[in-house]
């Protein structure tokens, strides 16, 4: 039963990227939301996202985290776990403690981003066509994929499970739109999933407040591997010229000591008050270096397009700080370009003040 402190929707992601994903397209049919790490935002807002920053977690702390996190957001009318669209993580150990907290009677699972090229088709989840173990994803030094079917990452303690196959997002939308008693689904997907979600449960798209671009300096950091982050890293720095923060385009032995590096560099430079925004590539690069500024939370203000919300956090002694955010392997070659010259104004974009 939902209460007076319940948001009305409550979104339970693995990752940071995940998490304004699963927001961001509900903020941009007008609603506020907030997003935690590692708890409940202290912000009211109509969706709370929450990071239980579990990806990266043993799969006994990421059981730990899900079902203490999820017991929290339970009482919201709509409950949605993200799961990565390429089917990295903890999926299965989650998703049993998810569903277990979450009083939920049926489990609906939908992984398709069709924009991203992830669709499902009998059940196998592929990118660009191809089954995701097989692809790049399946070796990822951190993250791999190591399955393909979505029927391999279902706990058996859950018996009532709907798997969706889609090749477009209106395929998607449909189907979720069908499915009846929706308080009573523990619903999981990706972006395609949230994007779904939000058009069914707020049919009357209201714009968010208009923004402005921001006069200040534009930080960004590249910590994902892969290879076409680092293809739309070149085209950045290429075209604008603006700092930019990364590692090696080869693999390195020690993937935690790069992305440490670049957190750090990063933190150092977002002290000083010319840079009035941070782009981040990765989940994994945006919470090291939100650990090192001490941000626990913050609100999402829209997306600069689709798969890359933009937020805003207040550091310490009040100066606020814009977020862009986006997954490593996610976007064409000029994402970067384009995000960029939004903040800076060349399209419309966002003010970092207060309305």
């Amino acid at each position: 039963m939902r209460t007076n402190h319940q948001p009305s929707i409550a979104v339970l992601a693995d990752d940071l990227t995940s998490a304004a994903d699963g927001a961001a397209p509900f903020v941009a049919r007008g609603l506020t939301a907030s997003i935690g790490r590692g708890r409940f935002p202290g912000n009211a807002a109509a969706v709370v996202a929450v990071d239980s920053a579990s990806r990266s977690a043993t799969p006994m702390q990421a059981i730990e985290r899900v079902a203490r996190l999820t017991t929290r957001l339970a009482g919201s009318a709509v409950l949605y776990k993200t799961v990565d669209s390429t089917l990295r993580g903890h999926i299965a150990q989650e998703l049993e403690a998810c569903f277990a907290a979450s009083g939920r009677r049926s489990l609906v699972f939908a992984p398709a981003f069709p924009e991203a090229g992830r669709t499902t088709v009998g059940g196998i989840q592929r990118v660009d066509g191809i089954p995701v173990a097989e692809s790049v994803y399946g070796q990822d030094p951190v993250h791999p994929a190591r399955h393909s079917a979505l029927a391999d990452l279902v706990p058996r303690s859950i018996r009532h499970v709907t798997l969706l196959d889609a090749v477009t997002q209106q395929e998607l939308d449909s189907q979720i739109a069908s499915i009846e008693e929706p308080e009573s689904v523990l619903w999981v997907g990706s972006p395609g999933m949230a994007a779904a979600l939000s058009r069914r449960f707020v049919p009357e798209k209201t714009r968010p407040p208009a923004v402005d671009g921001i006069g200040n300096e534009v930080l960004v950091a590249v910590g994902s591997a892969n290879p076409r982050s680092h293809i739309q890293a070149d085209h950045v720095q290429e075209a604008l010229g603006v700092m930019l923060l990364r590692g090696p385009k080869a693999r390195e032995q020690d993937p935690a000591a790069v992305l440490r590096r670049i957190a750090e560099a990063a933190a150092r430079e977002l002290q000083d008050p010319r840079f009035g925004a941070l782009i981040a590539t990765g989940g994994d690069t945006m919470e090291a270096i939100l650990d090192l500024l001490g941000v626990r939370e913050f609100e999402i203000l829209q997306e600069l397009e689709s798969g890359l919300p933009l937020g805003r956090a207040r550091l310490g002694g009040g100066r606020l700080l814009l977020l862009a955010m986006k997954a490593g392997g996610f976007g064409s070659d000029d994402a970067l370009v384009r995000a960029v010259s939004r903040l800076r104004g060349t399209t419309p974009t966002l003010r970092t003040d207060s309305q």
